[in-house]
């Protein structure tokens, strides 16, 4: 027992810092695909090999939907022009209302009901990685419940399934006001990579009133902590406090 107290207190407080300081994710984050620039118009090798469509070539210009990009490279690998490169940035979370000022929760504890609607567990990993010492995502105010009655965020993994749709309407119906609905990973927030099939024929928005967006294959804890701001209305000042930090540091 005393040998586990002073590893503890030989190694620190290894918490990450975000948000109030901006750090990298542990072990490199690939990032999300961006177009540096015009690409030539014949030019469709990033759409021929994205395997969800998610990419548009519309007169030289690449639009991406983030929300079916499974992250998998190979858009960024197969552009013979190197337009494509990757920015590495885990705030991929974007709220479903562009351009309406998100309502802000108060500063109390908030409680998050996460319901697996069919993942295939790579989502699962990173949404139990928010209760680690490194992420520890209590120290922001969030906690995990077991009821829809507790619940103030229902957080959605998984492509939905036609057996799932029922339990998450009685989930959402059961829980009180005011309530935000996140999905998570691109099989939730853009339907299953392989378009609907019998088992799941919709997407996540086509059943609840979808809040916030956090895509990626699986996005990662750090994301889902700025997707859980952005839902709660505290990203803005989450944004501020690190342009205010990497101002100071270029000064």
């Amino acid at each position: 027992m005393a040998n586990w107290v002073f590893k503890g207190l030989a190694s620190g407080v290894v918490t990450t810092k975000y948000p109030r300081q901006r750090e990298d994710i542990p072990g490199g984050w690939p990032g999300l695909p961006v177009a540096a620039g015009l690409c030539p118009d014949s030019c469709r090798a990033c759409r021929e090999v994205c395997p969800t469509g998610a990419i548009e070539c519309t007169g030289g210009a690449v639009l991406i939907d983030y929300n079916r990009c499974l992250f998998c490279r190979q858009c960024v690998a197969g552009c013979p022009a190197g337009i494509l490169t990757w920015e590495n940035d885990f705030r991929t979370a974007v709220s479903a209302r562009q351009g309406q000022p998100g309502s802000r929760f108060s500063r109390r504890s908030v409680y998050i009901r996460h319901v697996d609607a069919g993942a295939c567990e790579c989502c699962l990993w990173e949404v139990g990685a928010l209760s680690h010492p490194y992420y520890d995502l209590h120290r922001l105010g969030f906690f995990f419940v077991t009821s829809p009655r507790h619940a103030d965020i229902l957080l959605v993994s998984g492509p939905v399934t036609l057996n799932m749709a029922g339990a998450l309407e009685k989930a959402y119906q059961a829980m009180p006001q005011p309530k935000k609905v996140v999905a998570i990973g691109g099989c939730t927030c853009g339907g299953p990579p392989g378009g609907p099939v019998y088992a799941t024929p919709f997407r996540l928005e086509e059943i609840l009133p979808v809040d916030v967006f956090i895509p990626g294959c699986p996005p990662p804890p750090m994301g889902l902590l700025h997707g859980l701001l952005v839902a709660t209305g505290r990203a803005e000042e989450a944004n501020r406090t690190q342009a205010e930090q990497l101002k100071a540091a270029r000064s």
